[in-house]
């Protein structure tokens, strides 16, 4: 049973991928999807195009960018620092950042900006008009200072997908563990699943080789370059290229091995605490989709597809990226793509991600 799935899903993934090539959805793209049968995990890759135009192909060992992707690796790490007594959701942001003392967003508690429901706004270009060098103390401390002012009361419990929020909880992260962010969710997420050399914040590794391998996502106006194994997003590399927003780079396998171990947890094979930690970061939460490091499924029109069950949780990336769990079905789906190598405008994405999904899910239930 579990090679006909297997067949008719890398079938489903290669025949989706050739199609978005050929569509210009971007030059090339990487899956993975994970299934659970017969007591273990399987994992079936698929790649299609080019790394860039003129480049070379994609592979299963092509790196991307994973933009927002990073959000759930870095809202796991802070629940597992919760548990650990290190980093409490409960308490207010002005208790880990006195920066933040005498202002409305001080008083909102980590759990608030974690689900995106604490009324900081979705984004600022702290970039463009940055005082200090990129990547530095200063820079960092400009951008903190900047960010705890965009901030709107009519906002505080409403869902408000807020990059915000998580450069501000990336920042506290690393100060409650005295430790920088990069090493903080290598040690909690990425080294217990053996993946911290094919998942990690591209800023901070100390080797270059794998950068030789990884795809680019086109010039960047305010860097004056082409960026290639360097962070897409300008605040993220602002801050130094590392942030609880953006950062991460990686392969799909090791993305959907995230995904399976999220999963397991979902159903109790990892322990109590996991299943704890994951049910709390996929609960649903009144006044919108977003849960605590990962987003639900809309009820029309969402990037995941109209096939997912409701209990699916996932997330999005701004470069082309998509990462989906099924719990019920034990299914999880990774699509990492480059398609901001086309164009930051290039929208073709929004209408091939739900597509992608569901020929996944149908080719899982045999449909």
């Amino acid at each position: 049973m579990t090679a006909d799935v297997s067949t008719r899903i890398e079938r489903a993934s290669q025949q989706q991928l050739a199609a978005g090539c050929e569509a210009r959805v971007f030059p090339g793209a990487s899956a993975s999807v994970a299934i659970w049968h017969g007591g273990a995990w399987s994992y079936i890759d698929a790649v299609a195009g080019l790394r860039s135009e003129g480049s070379g192909p994609v592979t299963t060992g092509t790196f991307y960018d994973l933009a927002s992707l990073t959000k759930p690796w870095v809202a796991t790490a802070a629940l597992r620092m919760h548990q650990a007594g290190v980093f409490d959701l409960g308490a207010r942001v002005d208790a880990l950042v006195p920066e933040a003392k005498g202002l409305p967003v001080g008083a909102r508690p980590w759990e608030e900006v974690l689900s995106h429901r604490s009324g900081l706004e979705a984004w600022v270009p702290f970039y463009e008009t940055l005082p200090a060098e990129p990547g530095t103390g200063a820079a960092r401390a400009w951008i903190l200072a900047e960010l705890l002012t965009h901030w709107q009361a009519s906002a505080v419990g409403t869902s408000v997908y807020s990059d915000l929020g998580y450069i501000l909880a990336g920042l506290a992260m690393s100060r409650a563990s005295g430790k920088p962010l990069d090493q903080v969710v290598m040690e909690r997420v990425a080294l217990e699943l053996g993946v911290h050399e094919t998942v990690f914040f591209g800023a901070s590794r100390p080797d270059e080789d794998w950068k030789a391998c990884c795809a680019p996502t086109g010039w960047s106006p305010w860097r004056e370059r082409t960026l290639k194994g360097e962070v897409h997003d300008d605040n993220c590399a602002a801050l130094g290229g590392v942030a609880g927003h953006a950062g991460m780079f990686g392969l799909p396998r090791s993305v959907a091995r995230f995904g399976a171990a999220c999963v397991a947890a979902w159903h109790g094979r990892r322990g109590a605490s996991e299943e704890e930690l994951i049910r709390h970061a996929t609960a649903v939460r009144p006044g919108g989709t977003h849960r605590l490091g990962w987003d639900g499924k809309a009820d029309e029109g969402g990037a995941a597809g109209s096939s997912i069950d409701a209990d699916a949780f996932g997330h999005l990336g701004f470069t082309g990226t998509s990462f989906w769990c099924d719990p019920r079905r034990q299914l999880v789906m990774v699509l990492l793509s480059n398609r901001v190598a086309v164009s930051d405008d290039n929208a073709a994405i929004r209408a091939f991600r739900p597509v992608f999904h569901d020929a996944i899910i149908d080719a899982f239930d045999n449909r």
